[in-house]
């Protein structure tokens, strides 16, 4: 009796050794597949390229900063400038640009994100794709030159979709700095909010100029579409990451899209 009842208690105890074995194990499969796989990486080059190439990535995320604040002192030299205006969102596009090179030649470097250059792409990235965006939607009805009262109103809830724009956008940035995710975004990346809101500017310009549509429906589906817009930023909706990877039909996809957005940003106006 003795030894089956100490049989009995060690297979229980390895039972429950066995649960717990796989309780981790099935931790630990969550988490590998939660974090992202390590893709390929280039040889690390000379100390003195690797040094070139750091500089030349902190470089390429200042000027996405520097393309970014000229686009604010465009728009608030003179919100009626149609040409200040346009080039204002031509260079919230490039800052895009400017956002996506800026890995290359870290990544050519074999850079890991350090301190120094985290805040930096924040920095420029909340001023390019955050508060130039949001001044850009702000000032798009600007309230010296109403042509009726309902425009006026349309300038009053412009600015106060213009700072909910801002506002969601640095949440967004927060967020991403304190968990990022290589592999999913949590809500649209902010890059992809001030494209859309640089490609607002433009149509709503192009329609007014070009087609002289001044009914009120372009600025009332517009400023709802840039409130969708913020709102998707910081809803927590899944999103595939578009990492740069060796597939060159996603390479080709990537480089076909900056085509057609500069293509629309140069739309000759009258």
């Amino acid at each position: 009796m003795k030894e089956s009842v100490s049989k009995n208690e060690t297979n229980n105890k390895k039972s429950k050794d066995d649960r717990k074995d796989n309780s981790i194990s099935s931790d630990n499969d969550e988490e590998s597949s939660d974090s992202p796989k390590k893709g390929f990486r280039f040889p690390t080059p000379p100390p003195f390229l690797r040094i070139i190439l750091i500089i030349l990535a902190d470089l390429i995320t200042t000027l996405n900063f520097v393309s970014g604040v000229i686009a604010i002192v465009l728009i608030c030299i003179d919100p009626q400038s149609t040409i200040y205006f346009l080039w204002a969102c031509r260079l919230i596009l490039l800052a895009i640009i400017f956002d996506f090179a800026d890995g290359i030649p870290a990544r050519l470097a074999n850079k890991e994100p350090g301190f120094f250059g985290t805040i930096i792409d924040s920095i420029a990235d909340s001023v390019s794709f955050g508060l130039a965006p949001g001044i850009l939607i702000a000032f798009s009805y600007p309230f010296s030159n109403p042509q009726n009262q309902s425009y006026l109103v349309v300038a009053i809830f412009s600015v106060i979709i213009g700072v909910y724009f801002a506002s969601c956008a640095l949440y967004r940035l927060i967020r991403f700095t304190k968990a990022p995710s290589k592999k999913w975004f949590k809500g649209i990346p902010a890059p992809g909010a001030g494209c859309a809101a640089a490609l607002y500017g433009i149509m709503r310009l192009y329609l007014e100029n070009n087609l002289n549509w001044s009914s009120l429906s372009i600025p009332i589906v517009g400023l709802l579409c840039m409130v969708l817009t913020a709102t998707m930023m910081i809803v927590k909706i899944r999103y595939p990451t578009t990492k740069l990877r060796k597939n060159p039909i996603e390479i080709f996809l990537l480089g076909l899209t900056a085509v057609v957005l500069f293509s629309l940003a140069f739309i000759p106006l009258k």
